[in-house]
């Protein structure tokens, strides 16, 4: 019954009236509404009609509101500045307002981005709170039903084509061994496929990025070892003779580790782009608008170093 009324009434009256009350005059409204002068009169006929209240009447002073006309001036008071924030583009601020986000993705992309996000806004001057989810495979699932906010995959990885998605920065293909591990400090294709291999499959049944490399050639690298994890990984190659095939982005893990040492990966690994992928009904939504803003600003660090 309430909504039926509210279909059948102009709300633009409300604003007409509210005006004529301030200006306490037609041809200032109307100046103001950038309306006709009779055009405001006919507005305030209808607004009258709309009450069965005179609302405002001629006085020596212009327009004086009636009883009922002031008491809807009190409540178009508060009123009208809530329908105006109602349509009004909304803006977020993350010092402000309390938000939870949840993101997922790989462990070697996570590795990278997620110390730089939560680097750039500390929980003590952001109000903003990351919950990081582990890599699965539903991940597409909890997505379209809103469990994610966004979720990390590589560029060849098919999701549902409704999904949007936004390249974040590149990778190459490095290699780590044991520091004490005899294999040089270059690896050809044919040195690469005689070693043994600790492989990171991040998905069960999902062929890594390397091995779909390395199939399109037609090779196969033998492997002794498989994990979900390539940071658990770096942590089983010290006393080993095992390769671990890896990011450029963990460079700096391997490099930090003095049990470990870099080797060039082959030429035939080829590159590739991490994409942030998230729902497109979160495309206008301005708490997302600034999650991706600022997944975008941790991962243009990445880019500048490897264009660099």
């Amino acid at each position: 019954m309430r909504l039926e009324k509210l279909r059948q009434a102009d709300l633009n009256l409300l604003i007409t009236f509210a005006v004529i009350a301030e200006e306490r005059s037609v041809t200032a409204a109307a100046e103001r509404l950038l309306l006709s002068q009779p055009a405001v009169s006919r507005a305030l006929q209808r607004a009258r009609s709309m009450f069965s209240d005179d609302l405002l009447i001629r006085s020596v002073n212009g327009f004086e509101p009636t009883p009922r006309g002031r008491k809807v001036l009190q409540q178009l008071e508060t009123l009208l500045p809530s329908l105006e924030a109602l349509i009004s583009p909304s803006v977020f601020d993350p010092r402000r307002e309390p938000s939870h986000f949840r993101i997922s993705g790989p462990d070697n992309v996570c590795a990278v981005l997620l110390p730089r996000l939560c680097r750039r806004y500390p929980s003590t001057r952001y109000k903003v709170a990351f919950e990081f989810l582990p890599w699965q495979p539903t991940a597409p699932e909890m997505l379209e039903h809103g469990h994610l906010d966004v979720f990390f995959s590589v560029s060849d990885v098919l999701h549902p084509s409704h999904f949007q998605a936004e390249t974040l920065y590149r990778e190459d293909w490095i290699c780590a061994v044991a520091r004490e591990n005899l294999i040089g400090d270059r690896l050809t294709l044919i040195r690469y496929l005689a070693a043994d291999h600790l492989v990171i499959a991040t998905l069960p049944g999902v062929q890594s990025i390397p091995d779909k490399q390395l199939a399109a050639l037609g090779h196969k690298r033998r492997s002794s070892v498989r994990m979900p994890y390539f940071a658990a990984a770096l942590q089983c190659l010290p006393g080993t003779a095992m390769v671990l095939t890896l990011t450029s982005g963990m460079l700096g893990m391997v490099e930090r580790d003095p049990n470990l040492r870099l080797v060039k990966a082959p030429k035939e690994l080829r590159r590739f782009h991490f994409n942030m992928v998230w729902h497109p009904r979160l495309n206008a939504d301005p708490r997302h608008a600034w999650l991706r803003e600022a997944i975008r600003r941790s991962a243009s660090e990445l880019s500048s170093k490897t264009t660099s």
